[in-house]
């Protein structure tokens, strides 16, 4: 056999290369049994704040329905009485805040049963309570003749409103979600 007829033999892999192709190697092989894991049906399909009591969700959405309601009357209300300064604002940013917090109250009149259901509730109360307490703050600089602008608090970078409609929504009470406006 002539020289150009032998095949050639492979230069050995240096320890970086071979450290590089199995570390590419086990990425891809996770990011395979990753996808099969959530796409194949092994993963629940169940949001983490849903809750088994579907009463307890019909009922709180048609508390919100009513409230929300209230709250469009008050927005019209306010703005054919207002006279445009903060102090009319924060009147009727703290009556809205009224109507939330009486739904919310309403809401949370009954319990349901489970105990699961009841920490996710507890938490969703928690999380309006605080969304409530950066309106009432809003109110009062508004009352005091200040412009303001609604400053919720933040969770992990996103609006307390959001966190609270990660609840609603998967609940189907989405008229429970936190308004969007004064």
């Amino acid at each position: 056999m002539t020289e150009a007829a032998q095949p050639r033999a492979r230069p050995k892999l240096r320890r970086s290369q071979v450290i590089a192709r199995v570390s590419v190697g086990a990425a891809i092989t996770l990011i395979v049994v990753m996808w099969v894991y959530a796409f194949g049906g092994f993963a629940t399909r169940q949001a983490a704040a849903k809750l088994d009591d579907r009463a307890w969700t019909q009922r709180a959405e048609e508390i919100c329905q009513r409230r929300n309601l209230l709250l469009e009357k008050n927005a019209v209300s306010s703005k054919d009485t207002s006279d445009g300064s903060p102090q009319a604002l924060g009147e009727a940013v703290s009556t809205a805040t009224d109507l939330i917090e009486i739904a919310l109250d309403q809401v949370l009149e009954q319990q349901p049963p489970s105990e699961l259901d009841r920490q996710l509730v507890a938490q969703f109360e928690s999380l309006y309570r605080t969304y409530i307490e950066d309106r009432r703050a809003v109110a009062v600089r508004l009352a005091n003749g200040e412009a303001a602008e609604l400053n919720e608090t933040m969770l992990q970078g996103s609006p307390i409103s959001e966190t609270i409609a990660d609840f609603t929504r998967p609940n189907l009470m989405e008229s429970c979600s936190a308004p969007s406006q004064y």
